[in-house]
């Protein structure tokens, strides 16, 4: 029965972490590409790939596990490591997602700066852009993506943009970067230490012992 239950334990914590790896690598790089809503895009799908979701595969184990309120136990290191993984790993999606909708749907365009905010301090600039014709290029180009300090207004440069104003424009020397090889290892983190520490933890748990 023990042994049946260590399976069946594995098996659990196990689809729950790969369920909460879908959901944040799902999540966070279909809001770009699909693309999804503004507010889903910019507000619900980073606080829950960034936040939620890895806060939840720290705290449902806790919870779960420790239901037997008088017994007292230790916390499994291990289930501290998807709690951060899990965060860059919503983070490194989104790039990817982002890198993939330009790459898909993004055009080169000529665009010319009409601004320049945060030029004269020490807050990350960003540029204003619009096409030869008038038609502005939203969102702004940040500072690390071609808003360079040596941009200034009325300057001309050729940008990659979304036309469905969700990905940020990049600059000219833009290449789509390579995430499969950081996602497949930061997915492999998450789910194995992870399911690692649940069951680390189940051992502790009397009914768990007991069966």
């Amino acid at each position: 029965m023990a042994q049946d239950e260590g399976k069946f334990g594995f098996l659990r914590w196990l689809l729950f972490y790969l369920g909460c790896l879908a959901a944040i690598i799902g999540l966070m790089w279909s809001a770009p590409v699909v693309p999804l809503a503004p507010w889903i895009s910019e507000g619900a799908a980073p606080l829950l790939g960034w936040f939620l979701i890895p806060v939840a595969s720290f705290m449902v184990p806790i919870f779960w596990i420790r239901r037997v309120p008088h017994v007292q136990r230790k916390l499994a290191w291990q289930l501290l490591v998807p709690l951060v993984t899990g965060s860059v790993l919503g983070f490194v999606s989104q790039g990817a997602g982002e890198d993939a909708a330009l790459k898909e749907r993004g055009r080169w365009v000529n665009a010319k700066v009409v601004a320049v905010e945060n030029e004269n301090s020490n807050k990350t600039a960003q540029c204003t852009l619009q096409k030869l014709n008038g038609q502005e290029i939203k969102p702004e180009l940040e500072e690390t993506h071609g808003c360079e300090d040596r941009v200034e207004r009325g300057d001309t440069l050729r940008v990659r943009y979304d036309p469905e104003e969700v990905v940020g424009p990049e600059g000219e020397s833009w290449e789509p970067g390579s995430y499969g090889v950081l996602i497949a290892g930061l997915a492999t983190v998450f789910v194995a230490f992870g399911t690692w520490g649940c069951l680390r933890m189940s051992r502790r748990d009397p009914e768990y012992v007991d069966a």
